[in-house]
């Protein structure tokens, strides 16, 4: 069997928010005729194998090939840890089988997995490079925290929001400073990358370059939902889902588009202010109904979701027909973004959600639940000043009245105010089109990390 040059092991953290850019970067690297491995477990891969079955083809997808992992099932949350050992422990051994085939291993991981794929040093021809999911903002700002960095910038930042800029102990919890120093002591790292555009965070990258890659280097990848599509001769979807149907007979950015993401659970009676906010703005919406996905390591998920024992207040779907439409489960949500008719996106403001409508040119209705998330809901709307925040985040365990949902829409949807905002939002989306474009900023980029992993 001949040798292979390269072969890249994409090595992704096993869950769907994690997934999700690291599946569209493979994509993209097997379009430069690379074979690229995808070592996740077997339920997230299967997933995946669904939705490439789905999407728009191209014959270079027949270079990526998912090497599925078993771990042993447990109902323990506590074994978490014992979990991600295992399946760390798996992957180090896929990729000593990988690297026999090939000249060069180039080994892509999701940062979150340095604690279990320590054993990859015995590789005698690999290169790691190390991939970030957040945004370069949300990295800059918690680091600075954590280690105390002049930033006169940030500074007026945090006082202009008067206590509301977020804390690392309300959003990421104790454990952060552990894990910045540990990867500060990652060894085995030929460089980093992020998930972004330099048009967009270009100043956050340049201290990210200065404070934390210990002259590593930094490359920006994205969006990579841009990337892949000016990159692939694509052919349209076989099937169009029914809310495309809904938007088509709607007029221009008249419809905001409502969805948290797969790692959000709203209560009862959150959800039946939410309805009685949509119903009560008086403008037209897709509503996503769904629960979280379980993201225990060892469950079968599906990824098209469940709406499980959620609720809509009673009568709700009929007074609102022909205006609103309630969507169970999935919903194709970069489809609908580039919708022309959809002009909102009232989002939990995770990362992923933030570059595909960033990247659309539609405004945000910010509604952060976790994590990174309250640090995006301020880079979107005190930074990018492309949104609006739907609830203050020092009041995250009230319950969010109906009259703020109602308002967040009448604002984003309704006013002189949301449609600057929209303004912008497209603004940057076309600076985005020409950064991924051949010879733009953002192809470039790309096409030097390509060059970096095929000939150095």
């Amino acid at each position: 069997m001949a040798i292979n040059e390269v072969i890249v092991a994409m090595v992704p953290w096993p869950e769907h928010g994690h997934l999700n850019p690291l599946f569209l970067l493979s994509r993209f690297i097997a379009s430069h005729n690379i074979h690229v491995h995808f070592l996740c477990l077997t339920s997230r891969n299967q997933d995946l194998k669904k939705r490439l079955q789905g999407a728009r083809r191209n014959a270079s997808d027949e270079n990526l090939h998912f090497c599925d992992i078993s771990v042993p099932t447990t109902d323990a949350e506590s074994d978490k840890d014992v979990l991600l050992e295992k399946l760390g422990e798996s992957i180090c051994e896929k990729c000593h089988v990988l690297s026999k085939n090939t000249k060069r291993l180039v080994i892509i991981h999701d940062c979150l997995m340095i604690s279990y794929i320590g054993d990859l040093h015995s590789i005698p021809n690999f290169k790691c490079y190390s991939f970030h999911s957040i945004s370069s903002f949300v990295r800059y700002s918690t680091l600075r925290q954590v280690t105390h960095i002049v930033d006169e910038d940030q500074d007026q930042l945090i006082q202009q929001l008067r206590g509301e800029f977020p804390t690392v102990e309300s959003t990421f919890g104790p454990n952060l400073e552990e894990y910045i120093r540990e990867e500060r002591e990652w060894k085995l790292s030929s460089g980093v990358i992020m998930n972004s555009f330099r048009e967009l965070e270009g100043k956050y990258l340049d201290s990210l370059a200065i404070y934390a890659e210990n002259s590593k280097p930094l490359w920006c990848l994205g969006p990579f939902n841009m990337l892949l599509e000016s990159s692939l001769d694509l052919c349209n979807m076989s099937t169009q889902h029914v809310c495309l149907d809904f938007l088509d007979k709607q007029d221009v950015n008249s419809v905001i588009f409502v969805s948290f993401g797969t790692t959000t659970t709203l209560s009862q009676e959150q959800v039946n202010q939410l309805a009685l906010g949509l119903e009560q703005s008086n403008h037209k919406f897709i509503w996503v109904v769904r629960e979280a996905d379980d993201e225990r390591l060892d469950v079968e998920n599906n990824v098209e979701g469940k709406d499980g024992n959620i609720v809509l207040p009673e009568g709700f779907e009929e007074r609102v027909e022909g205006r609103g439409m309630v969507v169970r489960n999935w919903a194709p949500q970069l489809e609908i973004l580039g919708h022309p008719s959809t002009g909102g996106f009232m989002s939990h403001c995770g990362w992923n959600s933030c570059m595909e409508s960033i990247s659309m040119g539609v405004p945000i209705a910010s509604w952060p639940i976790h994590v990174d998330q309250p640090y995006n809901t301020v880079f979107v709307t005190n930074v990018l000043k492309i949104g609006i925040s739907v609830w203050n985040w020092t009041r995250r365990e009230e319950t969010v009245p109906a009259a703020a949902i109602e308002k967040a829409v009448k604002t984003l949807m309704g006013i002189p105010e949301g449609e600057e905002m929209r303004q912008r939002a497209v603004e940057l989306r076309n600076k985005i089109k020409n950064s991924v474009s051949h010879g733009g900023l953002a192809r470039k980029e790309m096409e030097s990390f390509i060059s970096n992993i095929t000939n150095n």
